[in-house]
C-alpha cells in the first residue's frame, strides 16, 4: 500500500510539472486503483523520462517561436531585418509567432525539417523566411546547422509536445520553440458508467473530444485476466448482451480515429444479473 501511495504522490507532482498531460483517472480516498489504469499513468511517465530521438520528430507538427520583446535570438533590442509577423509583446517581455514544420526521415539515417513560413531554427537572427534543413538529436540536443551551427536544449513534456531552447549569452536573448503534433488520436473518453439488469449491462460515457470516428469497448472477466473487444459503437454508449450472470465483469472504452487509438477510459466492474 505505501509503494502505491508513493507513485500517486509523484504522479500527481508530474502532471502538475507538465500542464498539458491529460488522463481519464481522477482518485478519491479509499479508491481502489486498477493496474491497468496504474500501468497507462506510469507508461505516461516513462515517456517523459526516455531520450528522444530524430525519429520521434517526424511528422507535421505546430509551432510557437517566442523570443524577447525587442528583437530575436542574438539581439534583444534591435535587428536588422526586423523579425515579422509577431504577436504584440506581453508585458515588454516576450512575443510570439506561430508557424507549421514537417519533420522527415530521408531514409539514410539523417533526418531533415521543412517549415511553412517562417525558420524559427536559427542561430541568430530573425528567421523571416521559411527553411529547408537537416537536423539531428544527441543527448538531449536538437542540432541542425543555419548561418553557422546550433544545438538547442531538448525537453519532450509529452508524446504530443516538446519544447526547443536556446539562450544567447552574450545578449542575453533567447529562442523558444513548443512544438504540437498534429493529427492526433482522440482524447480518452470519461465517465465510463453502467446501468444493469437482467441480462444486459449498458454503458455510457462522455467523448474526450469531438475528433473519434468510432470507440473499442474492451471487456475481461477477472482482475488479471486480459481486455478483449466486444463492441465498436459509433455513439456514446453500447449495451453487453453477452454476460452470464453473477459474473463480474471490467470494462474500459477506447476512443480511435483515422489518427490512432486514445488511452483508455476509468475502468469499471459490474456484476452481470
Amino acid at each position: 500500500m505505501k509503494k502505491i501511495i508513493l507513485i500517486l504522490m509523484f504522479t500527481l507532482s508530474f502532471q502538475a510539472y507538465a500542464d498539458d498531460y491529460k488522463t481519464a483517472q481522477r482518485f478519491a480516498a479509499g479508491d481502489v486503483v486498477s493496474a491497468d489504469v496504474l500501468n497507462d499513468i506510469l507508461d505516461r511517465i516513462e515517456l517523459t523520462l526516455k531520450s528522444v530521438t530524430a525519429a520521434d520528430f517526424v511528422g507535421t507538427w505546430d509551432v510557437t517561436q517566442t523570443t524577447c520583446a525587442g528583437g530575436a535570438l542574438g539581439n534583444c533590442s534591435n535587428i536588422t531585418p526586423a523579425p515579422i509577423d509577431y504577436n504584440a509583446s506581453v508585458d515588454s517581455l516576450y512575443k510570439q509567432r506561430a508557424d507549421t514544420v514537417t519533420f522527415s526521415d530521408d531514409g539514410d539515417g539523417t533526418y531533415s525539417l521543412q517549415t511553412t513560413n517562417y525558420c524559427a531554427f536559427v542561430r541568430s537572427g530573425s528567421g523571416n523566411s521559411s527553411c529547408n534543413l537537416n537536423y539531428a538529436v544527441v543527448d538531449r540536443r536538437f542540432i541542425f546547422q543555419n548561418s553557422g551551427d546550433a544545438a538547442y536544449s531538448l525537453q519532450r513534456i509529452s508524446d504530443t509536445r516538446i519544447v526547443l531552447s536556446m539562450m544567447a549569452s552574450g545578449s542575453a536573448s533567447y529562442n523558444i520553440i513548443r512544438l504540437d503534433k498534429k493529427a492526433l488520436p482522440p482524447v480518452a473518453p470519461t465517465s465510463l458508467a453502467a446501468t444493469v439488469s437482467s441480462g444486459s449491462i449498458a454503458l455510457t460515457w462522455t467523448a474526450g473530444d469531438a475528433t473519434e470516428d468510432s470507440y473499442d469497448v474492451q471487456r475481461k472477466s477477472s482482475a488479471t485476466g486480459t481486455y478483449t473487444s466486444i463492441g465498436l459503437p459509433t455513439t456514446e454508449s453500447y449495451t453487453d448482451t453477452t454476460g452470464v450472470a453473477t459474473t463480474t465483469y471490467w470494462y474500459r472504452v477506447f476512443a480511435k480515429n483515422t489518427n490512432g487509438t486514445s488511452i483508455g477510459s476509468n475502468v469499471i466492474s459490474v456484476v452481470a444479473q
